[in-house]
């Protein structure tokens, strides 16, 4: 496992913008017996990122606004297995805000998360694709926006969760046998 100084698309596995493209121009339906590229619309997956954020500062940068999460990560490369582990993390702006933003809500509190992220093709972005984002843990509104739906009549209807797993099962104690007097 790599130490990184912080955990971002870039660092975890050295996606770079030509990086990224070249994936997307060798992972697709094979022509002539090579890769070929991916479809319009089709994906690269990228990385896995899982971590507990504890803070959140903003910033910018010429490349933009940039939330950055402190705590515990981890990455993964999906390209080569790659782990990387840091106590900074600076994901795509619409993810770190909203996590930011929880921390906030949280008080103190530790925000739990993993996310897979991948590549989109998209011809008409100005680098050829577009990230996406794919929670692997389940994540609920708090109460206070599960209240503003309610009065908004705004309804849940996310496909069916997935059912919890059994509890496991209780240990039972060895029966104990009262000690015989010694006559």
């Amino acid at each position: 496992m790599k130490l990184l100084r912080k955990i971002t698309i870039k660092t975890c596995g050295d996606f770079s913008v030509a990086r990224i493209k070249e994936l997307l121009s060798k992972s697709g339906p094979e022509v002539d017996g090579k890769p070929g590229p991916v479809p319009e619309g089709g994906e690269v997956q990228l990385l896995k990122v899982a971590g507990m954020a504890t803070g959140a500062s903003t910033g910018q940068t010429d490349k933009g606004q940039f939330t950055r999460l402190t705590g515990q990560f981890i990455g993964t490369d999906l390209t080569t297995g790659e782990l990387y582990q840091s106590g900074q993390c600076i994901l795509p702006e619409y993810i770190g805000s909203q996590l930011g933003a929880a921390l906030l809500s949280m008080e103190g509190k530790a925000v739990q998360f993993a996310f897979q992220i991948a590549a989109k093709r998209k011809d008409n972005a100005l680098t050829g694709y577009e990230y996406t984002v794919q929670p692997l843990v389940e994540s609920r509104p708090t109460d206070a926006m599960q209240e503003l739906m309610k009065l908004a009549g705004i309804e849940d209807k996310s496909p069916a969760k997935l059912p919890a797993a059994p509890p496991a099962p209780a240990l039972k104690e060895a029966r104990k046998e009262p000690a015989k007097a010694a006559k």
